[in-house]
C-alpha cells in the first residue's frame, strides 16, 4: 500500500524557551514521520534553535502582550497562512490560540487549540473554544474550562530516556556545582516566572519540617519576568537560606538526571492575571519516572493524582504546607515508598509514539484527512452495485482494480441489469481473481447494497457507484482511517463534478458542494453551510464515495429498502445515531459525470426530495420545505411590501447567490455560466420541494416505486 500524504501543518507556539509545553512539542514532533510541519514563535529562544536542528522551518513573529499586538500578528499570520496552505494549525497554549484562531477563520484554515494549563480560564477558554476547530487538553481538568463535549485528552508522554542511576546522576550535578552530597536536597526545574512557586519553597526552608533541606533551581529566567532570578536569590537571602539555595539554569534533558535528589516539587500557581496553573507537568512524570518523591499543589486533577500517588500534595502559594511535606519525606522509608509508587505510575504512563499517534489522528481528523500519512489499514471490500449501467463499467471497475491491496476484494452487484452491463463485468472477471460478481435481488439501490454487504468477507466495506472515477489515492484514503487509535465506523469521502457546457457548470458551482472548500473552509463557506448547505459533512452520507464497518452497518439496520433515493443520507443519519463516530475524508475523491439533459436532472432532484420526505428526514424536509417557502412568498413580498419587501427579497437573493457567485469567480468560469446560476438554483429547489411534498402525502399500500434509481448513476446521494 501506498502511504497517503503527510499532513501540512503550521504550529504557532507563544514562548521559546524549553518549558513543559516546548518539550512536549519536541517530544510529540520527534515521535512521528506523519506530518509536514512549519512553526510561528511568537518570541525567540533556544525552541529555535532546536527546530532548526530537526529541520523545521521556524519564523519568529514577536508579539507582545496587549491585544493591539495580538491583533496585529494574527493578520501576519493569516497571511502567511494564505501563501503557504497548511491543512490545519495547531495552537500550542492560550497565547497561541488567541493569535491562531482569527489567524485561521481568515485564511480558511482549521485550528486546534492544544491546551496545556489554566491560564486565564475564567476570560479566554470559553470563547476560544467555541471558535477554534477542536481542542486538545493534557488532561481532564484542563479541559474542564473549555466546556466542550469533544475535547480529546492527551497528556505528556512519559520520558523516551532511561532514568540515570543515582550515583551517577549525583556526579552529573556535582560536577555543575550545585550539589554537595550533604543533607536531603529539593529540586525545581521550571521557568523563572513568579508564578511557578519556587518563592514557595525557598521560603519553605526556613520553617520547621525542612531545615534539613536545601534546594536547587534548574532553568532560565524568561525573558517575560526580567529580574526574577535575582529576586529569588534576594528572597532567600532576606530568609537566611541563600547558602542552601542554587541555581543551575537551563541544563539538557534534566529530568534524567533527577534521581540525584531527594524530592522534586511542582508548585505553580495562577497569578494575578490569571496566569499559570499546571496542566500535567512533565517535571512531575519525569520525577515519577526516577523514582523521586513529588511535591506538588492539588490545583488539577492530574497533578493531584500523582503527588497523591508518588509523593505528597500541597496547597497552593502555601510555604509552610511545603516545609511540612518535605518534613514527612525525611524519612528514608517514606522517601522509599513514595517512589517506587511513582515508578508503577510513570510505567502505565503512554509513551511519546502512542501520544503522537492519538495527536496526528486529532489534527487529521479536524483536517479531513484521517489517516494521513498512513500505508496501512485493513483489508477491505469495495462494493459497487450496477443496474443498466452500459458503458460506465470500465471506467469504475479499472479505477478500483488498480488500487486494490493483495488481501482486498471488489465485489460488484449486477442487480438484473437488461443491457449489456452483466457482459462488461464478464469481461473483467477472469482478468482478476480479486473481482466477484454478485446477482442482486432487483428491488432498488439499498437492497441491492444490504446484499453486498452481506456477502463482504471483509470487515470494512468501501463503496462507490457506476458513473463515479475514483481517483488516485482513493482507495487508501478511506482505509487509512482504519487504522488510527481510535478508528470510526463511518467514512465520508468526497464527489467532483465533472462538467461539458455552460449548465452544467452552473449546476456544478450552484447545486453541489465544493472539495476545495471542505480543505480550506473561508468564513463565507462556513456560515453558507451552516445555514444553506451545500458543504461536505461527515454526517451527511453520500453513496458516490464512503467505507463503513460492518458492525456500524449492522447497528444502522442497513439501507432502507422502502426508500428508492436518498437511501445513503438516512442511512448515514442512522450509523451516526447508533453511536458509530463519523469522519470526513477529503482525499477520498471521485469523479462524478452529471446527468445529459435538464430533465433527467430535474428528475433526480425530484426524487431526492420524494424519498428525503418518505424517509422521514427531518433535516431535509426542513431545508427543503423551508426553500419552497421562499420561492412562494419571495415574489408576493417583492410585489406588495413597498421597498423594505424589495430590500428584504434582494439581500436573501444576495446571500444565496454569494457562494456560487463567488465559487465562479475563483474558478474563472465564463459569463454565460454566471447568468445561468439562477435558473440552475430554480432547477434543484423546485424539483426538490415538490419532491419533498408529494412524498408527504400519505401512501397507498403497494404504491408506486422508482427501481434501483433506473441505473441513472448518480449515487442517489443526498444533496446538502
Amino acid at each position: 500500500m501506498t502511504a497517503t500524504r503527510r499532513l501540512r501543518v503550521t504550529v504557532v507556539t507563544p514562548f521559546a524557551g524549553l518549558g513543559g509545553a516546548e518539550r512536549w512539542l519536541l517530544q510529540v514532533l520527534d515521535a512521528t514521520n506523519r506530518l509536514e510541519v512549519d512553526v510561528v514563535l511568537l518570541a525567540d529562544g533556544p525552541l529555535r534553535r532546536e527546530l532548526e536542528r530537526r529541520g523545521i522551518p521556524a519564523t519568529v513573529v514577536r508579539t507582545g502582550r496587549r491585544s493591539w499586538d495580538m491583533a496585529r500578528t494574527a493578520a501576519t499570520v493569516a497571511a502567511r497562512l494564505r501563501r503557504r496552505r497548511p491543512e490545519v494549525v495547531m495552537a500550542n497554549g492560550v497565547k497561541a490560540a488567541a493569535v491562531a484562531v482569527p489567524a485561521g477563520r481568515l485564511a480558511g484554515v482549521r485550528v486546534v487549540w492544544v491546551k496545556h494549563d489554566l491560564s486565564f480560564d475564567a476570560r479566554l477558554a470559553r470563547p476560544l473554544g467555541l471558535l477554534c476547530d477542536h481542542v486538545v487538553a493534557v488532561s481532564d481538568g484542563v479541559a474542564a474550562a473549555v466546556r466542550r463535549p469533544d475535547v480529546t485528552v492527551i497528556p505528556p508522554p512519559r520520558p523516551a530516556w532511561r532514568p540515570t542511576p543515582r550515583a551517577e546522576a549525583r556526579r552529573f550535578w556535582t560536577g555543575r556545582g550545585v550539589a554537595d552530597g550533604n543533607g536531603l536536597t529539593l529540586a525545581m526545574a521550571a521557568r523563572l516566572v513568579p508564578y511557578k512557586g519556587v518563592d514557595d519553597a525557598i521560603g519553605a526552608l526556613s520553617l520547621p519540617g525542612a531545615e534539613g533541606w536545601s534546594l536547587v533551581v534548574i532553568g532560565d529566567e524568561d525573558p517575560a519576568s526580567p529580574g526574577e532570578a535575582q529576586r529569588l536569590r534576594n528572597l532567600a537571602a532576606a530568609g537566611g537560606v541563600g547558602h542552601r539555595v542554587r541555581f543551575a539554569g537551563q541544563v539538557d534533558e534534566a529530568g534524567r538526571w533527577l534521581a540525584a535528589f531527594d524530592a522534586v516539587a511542582v508548585l505553580t500557581r495562577r497569578d494575578a492575571r490569571g496566569f499559570g496553573g499546571e496542566g500535567y507537568p512533565l517535571a512531575a512524570i519525569e520525577a515519577l519516572s526516577c523514582g523521586v518523591p513529588l511535591v506538588g499543589t492539588g490545583e488539577t486533577p492530574a497533578l493531584r493524582r500523582m503527588a497523591e500517588v508518588g509523593g505528597r500534595v500541597v496547597a497552593a502559594d502555601d510555604p509552610a504546607g511545603v516545609a511540612r511535606a518535605l518534613g514527612t519525606l525525611v524519612d528514608p522509608a517514606a522517601r522509599r515508598d513514595a517512589g517506587h509508587a511513582g515508578r508503577q505510575f510513570a510505567a502505565a504512563h503512554p509513551d511519546a509514539h502512542a501520544c503522537a499517534d492519538r495527536l496526528v489522528a486529532t489534527l487529521a481528523g479536524v483536517a479531513g484527512r484521517p489517516g494521513a500519512g498512513r500505508g496501512d489499514g485493513p483489508a477491505v471490500t469495495v462494493l459497487t452495485c450496477m443496474r443498466n449501467e452500459a458503458g460506465q463499467v470500465d471506467g469504475v471497475v479499472g479505477a478500483v482494480l488498480g488500487q486494490l491491496g493483495p488481501d482486498d476484494e471488489y465485489l460488484v452487484v449486477d442487480d438484473g441489469s437488461t443491457d449489456s452491463t452483466a457482459s462488461e463485468l464478464g469481461a473483467w472477471l477472469g482478468r482478476d481473481p480479486r473481482l466477484r460478481m454478485l446477482a442482486g435481488p432487483g428491488v432498488n439501490l439499498s437492497a441491492a447494497r444490504n446484499a453486498g454487504f452481506a456477502a463482504a468477507r471483509h470487515q470494512v466495506v468501501v463503496a462507490t457507484d457506476a458513473g463515479c472515477r475514483p481517483v488516485d489515492g482513493w482507495l487508501q484514503a478511506l482505509r487509512a482511517p482504519f487504522a488510527e487509535p481510535e478508528p470510526p465506523g463511518l467514512v465520508t469521502g468526497v464527489y467532483r463534478v465533472s462538467t461539458r457546457n455552460r449548465l452544467e457548470e452552473a449546476f456544478a458551482v450552484a447545486c453541489f458542494p465544493d472539495p476545495d472548500e471542505a480543505r480550506w473552509p473561508t468564513p463565507l463557506v462556513r456560515v453558507y453551510g451552516a445555514l444553506l448547505g451545500r458543504r461536505f459533512d461527515p454526517r451527511r452520507l453520500d453513496g458516490r464515495s464512503m467505507a463503513v464497518t460492518l458492525d456500524a452497518w449492522r447497528a444502522a439496520g442497513g439501507f432502507r429498502e422502502d426508500l428508492f433515493s436518498s437511501e445513503d443520507a438516512l442511512f448515514g443519519e442512522a450509523v451516526v445515531t447508533s453511536g458509530h463516530r463519523p469522519v470526513l475524508a477529503v482525499d477520498a475523491e471521485v469523479v462524478w459525470d452529471q446527468h445529459p439533459s435538464l430533465t433527467a436532472t430535474a428528475r433526480m432532484f425530484y426524487r431526492y426530495g420524494r424519498w428525503g420526505a418518505q424517509g422521514r428526514s427531518r433535516r431535509l424536509v426542513r431545508r427543503d420545505l423551508l426553500r419552497a417557502g421562499a420561492y412562494l412568498l419571495g415574489p408576493p413580498l417583492a410585489a406588495r411590501g413597498g421597498r423594505p419587501g424589495r430590500v428584504a427579497v434582494a439581500a436573501g437573493a444576495a446571500a444565496y447567490l454569494s457562494l456560487p457567485l463567488v465559487r465562479s469567480i475563483r474558478q474563472r468560469r465564463s459569463p454565460g455560466t454566471l447568468m445561468a446560476l439562477p435558473l440552475a438554483l430554480a432547477v434543484k429547489d423546485l424539483a426538490k420541494a415538490t419532491g419533498c411534498l408529494a412524498g408527504l402525502r400519505p401512501r397507498s399500500p403497494g404504491g408506486p416505486g422508482t427501481p434501483h434509481g433506473a441505473g441513472d448513476g448518480s449515487g442517489n446521494g443526498p444533496i446538502p
